[in-house]
């Protein structure tokens, strides 16, 4: 996928997670899991994520924490850590 459209869908999914309804967040973070490729997933993480850091500091932790709720902290851990390093390469 193509940066374009990985930044019109982070767009719209930070939409979504404006909303601060859990239930639409838990829905679009199972949507991502499914993908693919789970690069995808990752990118589009970062991208939010880097949305709601300008926007909203409390809102990023907010989605952090709904999309990491199922998530053993060891694992919640690695893929945040993860994630961050990603985001170099973005």
């Amino acid at each position: 996928m193509n940066r374009k459209s990985l930044e019109d869908i982070s767009l719209k999914l930070v939409k979504i997670v404006q909303t601060r309804d859990p239930d639409k967040v838990r829905y679009w973070v199972t949507i991502l899991e499914r993908q693919k490729d789970p690069m995808v997933t990752v990118n589009l993480f970062i991208l939010v994520r880097r949305h709601l850091q300008r926007m909203d500091a409390e809102l990023d932790r907010w989605f952090e924490e709904i999309y990491c709720e199922n998530l053993q902290p060891e694992v919640r851990d690695m893929w945040l850590n993860f994630a961050q390093l990603c985001s170099l390469s973005l």
